[in-house]
């Protein structure tokens, strides 16, 4: 029997209207699973990304411990320490004094340098010096002879006065009248210095006087008054 042609044409457009939504579950179904995979491919990224921050950690932590290596030959000993080549006596330490003698004697070193106490008088002195006194005083004038066969270097004259029992030491005085040692003393000659020292008055009958004509030398010693 045939259907009227209402009933067909209503037919054809219910399959038409399957298939479109056959074909629009399918994009749909698609969609999805491309958000499905987009979803976990960011998430696997995320995962990859924090997996390897301990990597990168790990890279910057302590690192392992340097092998020492033990030497395995021999160290030589250091060098040994060179001895002295100049005296080795004390810098402090003073040279000898020799056997005093009267203040009117000659006084020998023993290589031919000799010593003698030209004039030792009481005057009042006049420091020109800083925090020196002017007052009282002793002046002394002492001649070195050169008798040795070679000269004599003058400059480095050291004279010392000290008075009383105690042997208190006399401050040097630079009055206008001193003049010390300077220059140089050839074989067989002579020269003459003059020094100044404060002594209180009262004090001048126990003087001991000591001459050392260059450094190192033994002190040639004078004792006497100067009354």
């Amino acid at each position: 029997m045939r259907l009227p042609e209402r009933f067909g044409s209503w037919r054809g457009r219910s399959g038409r209207g399957r298939l479109l939504l056959v074909a629009a579950g399918t994009v749909l179904a698609a969609a999805l699973l491309a958000l499905a995979v987009a979803g976990g491919g960011g998430t696997g990224g995320a995962g990859g990304s924090a997996a390897a921050a301990p990597v990168a950690s790990g890279a910057t932590g302590t690192p392992a411990p340097t092998e020492v290596v033990e030497p395995t030959g021999t160290v030589p000993p250091p060098p040994p320490t060179p001895g002295p080549t100049g005296p080795t006596e004390a810098a402090e330490e003073l040279p000898p004094r020799l056997t005093p003698v009267a203040l009117t004697e000659e006084a020998a070193v023993g290589n031919g340098v000799t010593a003698t106490v030209e004039d030792l008088e009481a005057i009042e002195a006049t420091g020109q010096g800083p925090g020196q006194v002017s007052g009282p005083a002793v002046r002394v004038t002492v001649r070195v002879t050169n008798g040795s066969g070679t000269p004599v270097s003058l400059d480095a004259v050291a004279v010392d006065l000290s008075y009383g029992p105690d042997a208190t030491p006399a401050s040097p005085l630079e009055d206008p009248s001193s003049a010390p040692f300077t220059g140089t003393a050839a074989p067989g000659a002579d020269a003459t210095g003059v020094y100044v020292f404060t002594v209180p008055e009262g004090q001048r009958d126990a003087l001991t006087l000591a001459v050392g004509y260059q450094a190192g030398a033994p002190y040639l010693v004078f004792t006497g008054s100067a009354d």
